[in-house]
């Protein structure tokens, strides 16, 4: 069974969707922006519905093997392709979302099917015809992953709950806003898409700055009396 990579749903880190249609009077243009998807793992050479692009599986490994270690001083590299290909099989629990540098180029005529950075242009507007004359399109190609946000979600007997694991910003990238984006996009798809009452997280308390942010979000410190317990090694 052949397992592919899908980025999907992508917005802007401010939370507008991104569109096909260039602003009127472009011109010919090549522009890198920050792009927040949705990764997806599918099977048996099927493609998404809407709008999306391929992602090769060693983009996004390669990519964890660098923010992993720079989330926490005990992770000496990300997770294995396995480990994220069983992840992604759980669709209904387990959503994982990535920052990326996303380039995007206005240009004038059809950009070839078998592409991989024309994909989401040509699947969603069609061919416009290799001609001068064909009305302006947008066509995206992810060039870097800058960061990623792990979405949990439980239907449990009485309400749907969320938790936020995982969230992590390249230290190259930080102060751009992506955490902000990242937090915000998995907000609206716990509580308007999945139905979840409630949101959790756990920071710790040397993580300033990462704290101040939830708390702009709308978080609220609790003494939750948890406890948690380690399986022995």
């Amino acid at each position: 069974m052949t397992i592919t990579f899908f980025a999907v749903d992508p917005q802007y880190s401010d939370g507008t969707d991104l569109s096909l249609i260039p602003p009127p009077h472009s011109q010919p243009s090549t522009s890198t922006t920050i792009v927040i998807w949705r990764l997806v793992a599918i099977a048996n050479n099927v493609t998404p519905k809407g709008l999306y692009l391929p992602i090769e599986k060693s983009l996004v490994v390669d990519a964890f093997d660098i923010l992993f270690p720079q989330l926490s001083t005990s992770c000496t590299a990300g997770p294995d392709l396995q480990r994220i290909e069983t992840c992604l099989a759980n669709p209904d629990t387990f959503t994982l979302f990535l920052a990326t540098e996303t380039t995007e180029t206005i240009f004038f005529k059809a950009v070839p099917r078998n592409e991989t950075d024309t994909v989401a242009a040509s699947s969603v507007a069609g061919d416009a015809g290799d001609v001068p004359s064909s009305p302006p399109r947008i066509s995206f190609k992810i060039s870097k992953i800058v960061g990623c946000l792990t979405l949990i979600t439980l239907k449990l007997l009485m309400k749907s709950r969320a938790h936020i694991e995982d969230l992590v910003v390249s230290n190259d990238c930080r102060g751009q806003g992506i955490g902000r984006g990242l937090m915000k996009r998995a907000l609206h798809d716990a509580v308007h898409i999945r139905g979840c009452e409630i949101v959790d997280l756990t920071s710790r308390p040397d993580r300033i700055q990462a704290r101040a942010l939830y708390e702009s979000l709308g978080f609220k410190l609790r003494d939750t009396g948890s406890f948690r317990y380690d399986a022995p090694s």
